[in-house]
């Protein structure tokens, strides 16, 4: 645990941090298992999923980009790109609907949005300006899909409209990823612990847990083996000494 406070001070002051979440159970109580990571840094966490929680791993001393879903714990963060993954996601669920007024919405905002993300990934330095007449597309088609009787088609459009700075931020900031991949792929192993074991049994076996899981992926991240400085920390553990922070390559 002094090494995961020690990474959670360190997360304050990072410039870019992306935050995600699995289901998670605790003998049998569904929670949710947090990931917030940077390029070289993960903190994890098991809780629930309100605001309280989220505020104990990215603190308001917290004044970076913020790479999440559109989870309204997060929203309060002003200064945030909302992942286009998960809105992309939702759009080819539209096109795979029965409803064919769904599934042109939904392929108009995939298109969009894809297009978005190869503009600016494609476009050097005059990729904000060949941007603009893509974002009038998307936010077009919402207002458009705002007032749909199509209850999905309708839910994506305000979605999209009510986080439009979010969504579009890394076109004005092209140092910011479009999507959250790297949480996203940083749970990838807590998913599938969660399939083998049904998750932790205690609460003392989730702060362990989750522990274990920072240290191991903030290890991953910086290019060293995890097992040599676990071993070390729990040797200066037991003497009551200090551990040292995590090494870098």
């Amino acid at each position: 645990m002094p090494v995961v406070e020690q990474l959670i001070d360190e997360l304050q002051d990072a410039e870019i941090i992306h935050v995600d979440e699995t289901p998670w159970y605790e003998k049998g109580h569904f929670l949710w298992l947090c990931v917030v990571m940077t390029a070289d840094m993960a903190v994890c966490h098991i809780g629930s999923r309100k605001k309280e929680e989220f505020l104990k791993l990215v603190t308001e001393a917290f004044v970076g980009r913020l790479i999440s879903d559109g989870y309204r714990a997060y929203r309060s963060h002003e200064r945030r790109q909302r992942c286009l993954a998960h809105l992309i996601r939702k759009a080819i669920a539209l096109t795979e609907g029965v409803l064919e007024k769904g599934q042109d919405f939904g392929a108009w905002v995939l298109r969009e949005l894809r297009g978005l993300i190869k503009t600016m990934a494609e476009g050097g330095e005059d990729a904000r300006v060949d941007c603009n007449p893509i974002l009038a597309r998307p936010k077009r088609a919402c207002l458009l899909g705002k007032d749909s009787p199509i209850e999905k088609m309708r839910a994506l459009a305000r979605e999209i409209l009510h986080d439009w700075e979010a969504v579009t931020a890394f076109v004005k900031n092209p140092e910011l990823p479009p999507t959250n991949n790297e949480a996203e792929r940083a749970l990838r192993h807590s998913v599938i612990i969660r399939r083998i074991s049904y998750g932790t049994r205690t609460p003392e076996g989730s702060k362990a847990f989750s522990a274990l899981l920072s240290v191991i992926e903030t290890c991953r991240l910086r290019g060293i083996n995890p097992w040599p400085y676990i071993a070390e920390v729990i040797a200066l553990g037991r003497k009551g000494i200090a551990p040292p922070p995590v090494p870098v390559a």
